[in-house]
């Protein structure tokens, strides 16, 4: 999309992910931690953290839904050019919720 001048929602969306990445870190420091932690101090942060990073990923997922890939329909044309996307993407890798 950014090839084709389309950079707001491709630009939103990377500064979503940037925001997003520390927290699932943490996330994950609290899992892997969490025999060592006090209990009430574990289940305070784990409750704000979980409750920031589903809200503002279901707010991200909807966007994609909604924005994003109907940009990408409507704006990449040709077996070709998804061909090429798709073979980008098996390069990169696919989403997963690990850091």
């Amino acid at each position: 999309l950014e090839q084709r001048g389309i950079t707001g929602p491709c630009r939103v969306m990377r500064l979503e992910h940037d925001d997003l990445r520390p927290r699932k870190r943490r996330l994950l420091q609290l899992a892997q931690g969490a025999a060592n932690m006090d209990s009430a101090e574990l289940r305070t942060e784990l409750s704000e953290l979980t409750k920031y990073i589903v809200f503002n990923l279901r707010d991200h997922i909807f966007k994609e839904n909604h924005i994003l890939y109907p940009a990408a329909l409507d704006n990449i044309g040709g077996s070709d050019s998804w061909n090429e996307i798709l073979q980008q993407c098996d390069a990169i890798g696919y989403c997963n919720f690990t850091v």
